[in-house]
């Protein structure tokens, strides 16, 4: 999935599996979603769906592929288009993966008509990409629904206590062995001790960020978060944490977020009506969990 991964598991009293087996078990399932949806991997699904761009080809998608396509439409509309599934291909311009890489902003306007989601076809024949060029990745979404697919299969085996976290998002189940809730660290974006650690019991926390990939283009430092309808990088927020029943939800409203302005990011948060915790550009804190944490401006 592109990060670390942490699982902590009590195996059920009373069932044969061990916390070995369930744990191959999570990374056997795990590796069959990365080899399905990671646009690194060239005979992934997505690989396929973006070879074929242009082509006249659709790829069938299974009912799971169906849903995430789905879901990826839903927070395109309730974003107003800032959460494109579509946008990727702006990274050829903003090359934030290559050190010290030179921004090319020759190529933008040719790249934004590769970017929309309301470009794709989806009909019974699967999907397809109609213009050559572009592509889809599942980034924004695969690494959450892998957290909660994890949980499922545990829940499944019987499991009433356990951790995964995939870089950084953290879903659980029940409660540590001692009956504590589980303890999760948010980390700083400035690096060094966490700003804070808030209590997961049956829950799932998700947090987005614009700071791990940054660059300097003309005297200013530009986050690796781009907008979709500008093809520029945005300036929201610096990181963005959401506590939610399940990971795909809590990241889904923080990566949406962090694709506003602030003071947008700050509306949209409130109305999502889950606890969370903003930084700001200015290392301000904000949100309900600021307050619990009893965090304020440095």
């Amino acid at each position: 999935m592109g990060g670390p991964a942490t699982l902590v598991i009590t195996p059920p009293i009373g069932r044969s599996a061990t916390g070995a087996s369930l744990a191959n078990k999570v990374q056997s399932h795990l590796e069959t979603l990365e080899r399905r949806y990671s646009r690194y991997l060239t005979d992934s699904l997505v690989s396929t769906i973006n070879r074929r761009a242009g082509s006249g080809d659709f790829t069938h998608l299974d009912p799971e592929s169906e849903t995430l396509l789905e879901i990826a439409d839903q927070l395109w509309r309730s974003s107003g288009g800032l959460f494109d599934i579509t946008s990727g291909v702006l990274r050829k311009a903003w090359r934030f993966e290559a050190a010290n890489a030179p921004v090319d902003l020759s190529q933008l306007e040719a790249l934004k008509k590769q970017v929309g989601w309301d470009k794709v076809k989806r009909t019974g024949e699967g999907v397809y990409l109609p213009v050559k060029g572009m592509e889809i990745d599942l980034g924004g979404l695969a690494k959450e629904y892998a957290a909660d697919c994890a949980v499922r299969l545990l829940r499944d085996h019987g499991v009433t206590s356990a951790l995964i976290e995939l870089a950084g998002d953290v879903a659980t189940i029940g409660s540590q062995p001692s009956g504590r809730p589980w303890r999760v660290g948010i980390r700083a974006p400035q690096g060094g001790d966490p700003v804070g650690g808030i209590a997961l019991s049956n829950a799932a926390a998700a947090t987005s960020g614009n700071y791990a990939r940054t660059l300097q283009f003309e005297g200013r430092t530009y986050g690796h978060l781009l907008n979709p309808l500008t093809g520029w990088p945005v300036e929201g927020p610096t990181s963005v944490t959401v506590i939610g029943e399940n990971c795909l939800s809590a990241g889904a409203v923080t990566t949406i977020a962090c694709l506003q302005s602030p003071k947008a990011a700050m509306a949209w948060l409130s109305e999502a009506g889950l606890p969370w915790l903003m930084i700001g550009q200015d290392a301000g804190y904000s949100g309900p969990l600021a307050s619990k944490l009893g965090l304020s401006p440095p």
